[in-house]
């Protein structure tokens, strides 16, 4: 976990099967930007296709266009690969920017982690 300024920023992952789960809290801003595109890079070379990428974005308080570019940028990486990046969202925070810029189907937002990681 880092510390930007007065805001703590984590992200943590973890294999489910031949899924990869990167669970990401705090605010996603350029400052934090370059923490969570290492994260998924190592998760992206880590999973198995054609097995999902699942960013669990449930504890993101912000999500702002840098943020927003680096979840992009990987699920052109996932694809490449054999793969998809699926984002996970259910707050508004998160959910808006994504709607507003009609990126929901692209990045297969999903409402829970039981309904993006499969069985």
């Amino acid at each position: 976990m880092q510390t930007y300024g007065e805001v703590p920023f984590r992200t943590t992952s973890e294999s489910k099967g031949a899924t990869v789960l990167v669970h990401v809290a705090g605010e996603l801003d350029h400052s934090t930007a370059p923490e969570l595109a290492a994260c998924l890079t190592a998760a992206v070379a880590a999973v198995v296709p054609p097995a999902p990428v699942v960013v669990d974005l449930g504890g993101v308080r912000f999500l702002g266009a840098q943020g927003i570019g680096v979840l992009l940028d990987h699920q052109d990486l996932c694809l490449r690969r054999g793969s998809v990046l699926v984002v996970v969202a259910d707050t508004s925070a998160v959910l808006r920017p994504l709607q507003v810029l009609e990126l929901t189907t692209v990045l297969g937002v999903r409402p829970s982690v039981g309904e993006a990681v499969p069985p």
